[in-house]
């Protein structure tokens, strides 16, 4: 490989990973685990990485980057269509707006600020699904998977945080 052809897949992949990961969190939210109950409170994958890259990689998540990975989502999981693709472009939205809140900050101001933003998203998934369905739904299985998502934040944010590290590397 030529090094100016090497040199155009590394831009291509540093502008490409945030939203490749995105379509593998996607693939990951669908695997089934064989674990009783565990379908409805699975942790919201997409969600941490929509507000990580919207933080930290705004330029190359894109609103429509994001509503896709999100349609994705709802066709794979079998949400109401364009369910998961608003909440994930509103996440994102908020997260730009409040990058600056954010970035350069301890770990624990990222992660409340996750855990309200979770929180909010959970409450507007639950009342959109009742909207559509036109039933009042259980709380519960939205409650735990909100609770369950912000649990394993730390651990994406940690290895969100590492892949970072190395797409801002120089090679």
């Amino acid at each position: 490989m030529t090094p100016r052809l090497s040199y155009h897949v590394d831009a291509i992949v540093r502008v490409l990973a945030p939203a490749l990961l995105g379509i593998i969190l996607v693939l990951a939210s669908t695997i089934p685990f064989h674990i009783p109950g565990f379908g409805p409170v699975t942790p919201n994958f997409v969600l941490i990485a929509t507000f990580f890259w919207g933080i930290h990689r705004v330029y190359f998540f894109s609103n429509i980057t994001v509503f896709f990975i999100g349609l994705l989502l709802d066709i794979l999981v079998g949400t109401p269509p364009g369910l998961n693709a608003i909440v994930l472009v509103l996440v994102r939205n908020v997260a730009v707006m409040q990058g600056k809140v954010f970035r350069g900050k301890p770990f624990l101001v990222l992660w409340i600020g996750f855990a309200l933003i979770g929180l909010v998203a959970g409450m507007v998934i639950w009342a959109l699904s009742v909207i559509y369905h036109m039933t009042i739904i259980g709380p519960l299985p939205i409650i735990f998977q909100t609770a369950m998502t912000i649990a394993v934040f730390p651990l994406l944010a940690w290895l969100f945080a590492r892949i970072q590290q190395k797409l801002l590397q120089q090679t």
